[in-house]
């Protein structure tokens, strides 16, 4: 079972990647996580990666409620910076992506 990481936004939740969060990311991203992870990760790319990351524990989470979640965080003083960092931190949780040697994420098969 993928590893979870407790997160505070709206209210506590648990941010956690499997095999079908990573491929449904992949999918709106229109590109591999390996590839969307060396790129510099805009509101598009972690609106996204929150969604799937999220959506594991509240069934019919859409992007678009992903995203009033995202702007209710930063309305509230927190920062875009603290959701990259939980989102990296619940990736390498998983298992399924790996830090790379130049310090690159980057996606491997477990």
């Amino acid at each position: 079972m993928a590893k979870y990481i407790n997160i505070e936004l709206d209210k506590p939740r648990r941010l956690r990647f499997d095999i079908n969060a990573l491929a449904d990311a992949e999918e709106e991203l229109g590109t591999g996580i390996g590839k969307a992870l060396q790129m510099r990760a805009g509101i598009r790319e972690i609106r996204a990666l929150l969604w799937a990351g999220l959506k594991w524990e509240e069934r019919g989470l859409t992007l678009s409620r992903a995203g009033s979640i995202l702007q209710g965080h930063l309305s509230a003083g927190g920062s875009i910076e603290d959701v990259a960092g939980w989102i990296g931190e619940a990736l390498q949780a998983s298992g399924l992506v790996q830090q790379g040697d130049e310090g690159n994420e980057e996606a491997e098969t477990a």
